[in-house]
Formats: structure tokens, sequence, C-alpha cells
């Protein structure tokens, strides 16, 4: 049984709350705290507060839940706090995230043009640079104080554009657009944002303040409504039994029993509401759409997909991070030594070394577990557990300490039984390589093949930071919210 990609629906969530975080009033010390549930079950805290202090203005968002996770369950944690001036001049960001026992940081340092950034994971330490994301966009202290003055006045839209520091100083734009006023004030808004397919109904008193935001996920509505601390943190604790990977899991029926021994596939998926899915054509897997408002999927495991020139270029895929930390000695001597034990050198064809690495990772990693939320490269190597996430990212390390560009991939697979379902596709992660200038998906959770056709692609991502990946959010449009008809199978 391969094992489901739960770290998605944590990135989705995270980037959900935050942009009801957004909604704020004006720039001046609040403190407010917000019970999260998910298809009417309590699962979450989110907490905001402002302080104005002297020169100094902070804003801070802290969110915490816990999801159930296919039997087992896991606390999910993030926290950011934005220093900036009074006059809106951005100055120090500061981002904590914690995945079961797994911890992490990120504090991002602002100058004129570059950002100095600092993160730490699994007790490794990471100093890089980019550039300042292009103005115009506004801090948090501003959009609170743009929010504040469109609620308050006769304006029924607000249109702005920002940056998620929970997603790695990702720009969004964010449209607020006023649907209804009662007699005593109170009003309803609608948000959207640009990273996230799914708006958020939000629910304001009469001072504007926000009581209650409204998101309809596939799984269930996800609603954060203004309680006290006590009372918000008594609710994260009834999360363990919310099993969202098992909520999402999709069957096909006995036709898909052949899809782990097959060559090729065809398959037709469509959304059980909305538009129809998007699904990205990479590696084994070409989409194409169909007259009925769903697309068609055909994924062949001999199949791989030529790299874009900025592919070829692009250091990311070579370059180690707090995940894929390629560069350390113990994930350099596992590559060797598979390598060894294959037969084969640092000079041997790409091709065969990237199948003895995929191959030598379904064999280290021994404790096939549920139990590691998400861990870098260098962790795994250590404890030897994991589940799908874990095998991607030691095979993306590996495969970078010997050159080889690779990034992860985000998506879906197929098992004969799963959460008490008979088959069914389920939540899942493995790995892309760069070989001869394509994409070749590589399953290292497999045991006798690299890939085969029961793979639906949903996302792929350099991850080349220790915070839950911005590439993966917009996936939860799909998280079950599909159809999966298996066509053919060959």
């Amino acid at each position: 049984m391969r094992r489901p990609e739960w770290r998605a629906w944590c990135a989705a969530i995270i980037a959900l709350l935050a942009s009801m975080a957004r909604a704020g009033d004006a720039v001046e010390p609040r403190d407010e705290w917000f019970i999260v549930s998910i298809a009417g079950s309590d699962c979450g805290w989110l907490h905001e507060q402002v302080r104005v202090e002297g020169e100094r203005v902070v804003t801070l968002s802290h969110m915490q839940f816990t999801l159930g996770r296919a039997g087992a369950s896991a606390v999910m944690e993030v926290g950011w706090d934005f220093e900036e001036s009074p006059a809106g001049t951005p100055r120090v960001c500061s981002v904590r995230q914690r995945s079961g026992d797994a911890r992490s940081s990120v504090r991002y340092r602002f100058g004129a043009d570059q950002v100095e950034i600092e993160e730490q994971a699994g007790g490794r330490d990471v100093r890089r640079s980019m550039p300042l994301p292009p103005r115009p966009w506004l801090t948090p202290a501003e959009v609170e104080r743009e929010t504040q003055r469109a609620r308050s006045g006769s304006a029924g839209q607000l249109a702005y554009r920002t940056i998620d520091p929970a997603a790695g100083l990702r720009i969004v734009d964010m449209t607020s657009t006023r649907e209804s006023v009662a007699a005593d004030g109170s009003s309803v808004w609608k948000t959207t944002n640009s990273a996230l397919p799914i708006p958020s109904r939000e629910e304001l008193d009469g001072s504007g303040r926000v009581v209650r935001s409204v998101t309809p996920l596939p799984v269930g509505e996800m609603v954060a409504r203004r309680s006290t601390e006590r009372a918000a943190r008594a609710a994260a604790k009834g999360g363990a039994q919310l099993d969202l990977i098992g909520r999402s899991v999709v069957e096909v029926g006995a036709a898909g029993e052949r899809l782990p021994r097959a060559s090729r596939a065809v398959m037709k998926v469509r959304s059980v509401q909305g538009a129809p899915p998007t699904l990205e054509s990479s590696g084994a897997q070409v989409v194409s759409a169909v007259e009925d408002g769903a697309v068609e999927v055909s994924v062949d495991a001999s199949r791989s997909s030529e790299a874009t020139a900025a592919e070829r270029k692009d250091m990311g895929l070579l370059r180690a991070s707090v995940l894929i930390d390629c560069d350390e000695p113990v994930v350099r001597e596992l590559a060797s030594s598979i390598l060894r034990a294959a037969g084969l050198s640092a000079e041997s064809a790409e091709a065969a070394r990237a199948e003895a690495l995929r191959a030598g990772v379904f064999r280290f990693i021994t404790n096939k577990s549920m139990a590691t939320a998400f861990a870098g490269a260098s962790e795994v190597v250590r404890t030897k557990s994991g589940d799908c996430s874990e095998h991607a990212v030691l095979l993306a390390a590996l495969l970078r300490a010997q050159g080889i560009r690779a990034r992860v991939a985000s998506g879906m697979v197929y098992a004969d039984h799963f959460a008490g379902g008979d088959h069914v596709f389920v939540w899942h992660m493995w790995t892309q390589a760069m070989l001869g200038g394509r994409w070749h998906d590589l399953d290292a959770t497999l045991d006798s093949r690299a890939f085969h056709p029961g793979h639906l692609l949903l996302a792929t991502s350099v991850q080349d930071d220790a915070q839950l990946d911005a590439d993966f959010s917009a996936i939860v449009a799909v998280m079950g919210n599909v159809k999966i008809e298996v066509l053919r199978v060959d």
C-alpha cells in the first residue's frame, strides 16, 4: 500500500487561514482569538495580535490545528510576526512551524533591495538571500489600515497586493467585495486570494471586526469564529478524529486493480463541484480537455517530458535546502554507498544512477511509518523512517548529491486498500529527476519498478525552503472534489 501525502492538506489549510487573518482592524493594539473547525469538527485555533511599540509596529498571526492521519494524528503549527516602521517600511519577519515533532524557523531581514534569509530545521542552518519582492505591495499593518478604511466607508470593494509570510514571501492579490449590510451595521464580505481558488465569506459586526469566516472546502466547510483564548486553545484538541486523508480518498472500483502492474493508462478526471480540475502535464503524464467538462489524463510509465530552458538552468534544482540537504556528508555517503552496491560510480550514466538511487531509498527506509510528519533528508538517513514524503525528499537529495537536477511531486496514487476502502486513489508524493534534459518520474515507495500509471500528478516543487510549500497549496480545490474513471489500462 502506498502512503498518502498529508502535508499538502496542511499547506492548504495554513494558506486559507492566513487569508482569513488579513481581514483585520485598524493599526492599534489588539488581541483576538478564533476557533477553527472543518466539516463541523473543532480542530484548531487562530490568534492575531497587533502591537504598537514606539517606532515598531508588530503584527502577529499564529495558528495551530490537529488532524487525523489515516489512523494516527499530528499537530500542525505555524506562526509569524512581522515588524515594520509606522510608515510601513518592512524590517524583520520571523516564521516558525511545527509538524508533529519536526520544527523549523525562517527569519527574513529586509534591506533596500535584498532580503537576507536565515533558516533552521532538523539541526541545520542555512543562510541565503533573495531579491526584495517587487513593490508595490502592502505590509501587514498597511493591509489592516486599508481594510478598515474600506469597510468603515462607502466603498464596496477593496483590492490590494501583499506578501504571504507563511509561504516564502509569495506575492498574493487579495480582493474583498461587500455582499450585504444589515441595519445594525454588520456586513458580509467575500474575499478571494490569487494563490487559492476558493473564496471565503467574512461576517463582520457593526464595528468592522470579523466575527466569523467561512471557506467551503470540498471535504466540508472550514470556519473560523471569534472566541476567547481559553476556548480556542481547547478546540485544538478535537481534531484528532478529523481524518482529511480518509475523507478525500477516491474510489475507482476494480477497473483500477491492474494499474500497479500496467505500462499505460487513460483516466477521466472531473470535479464533483465547480470547474474542471487543473492537472499538470509533466513527466509520464499528459492532460487534455474533453467536451463534458472533465479532463483526460494519459499516464505512460515509460514517458518523460522535456524540461524548459529555465528549468535546465535552475540551480535550485541542484542546490541544497533545509529539507533537501544534499550537501550533508551522511547524504553524500549514502548516495555513494548505494551506487557502489549497484556496481556504479559517479561517472556512470545518469539514468542508471537515478534508478539505483530510487531502489536504494526503498530498501534503506526500513520503517515505513506514518508517524513522521515531514523530515529532511539527513534526518531520514539517521532514522531510516518515513512515509512517501520522506522517500521523495531523500531521493531528491541523493539525486542532487550526484549532480542530477531533482524536484518533488505531489498528487494521488492507486491503492488496493486504504482507510477502509478498496480500489482507491489516495494522496501521495514522489520524485522527478531531470535526465538528459527530460523529466522522469521516480517513486521510491515502489519495490519492483520505478513508476506505474496509477499516479495522478497535481503539482511539482523545488522544495527550496523549510516552510510548507506554496507550490502545493492550490491543490486544496482538488482534494475530496474529484471523481476518477479508469478508461483503459494496458
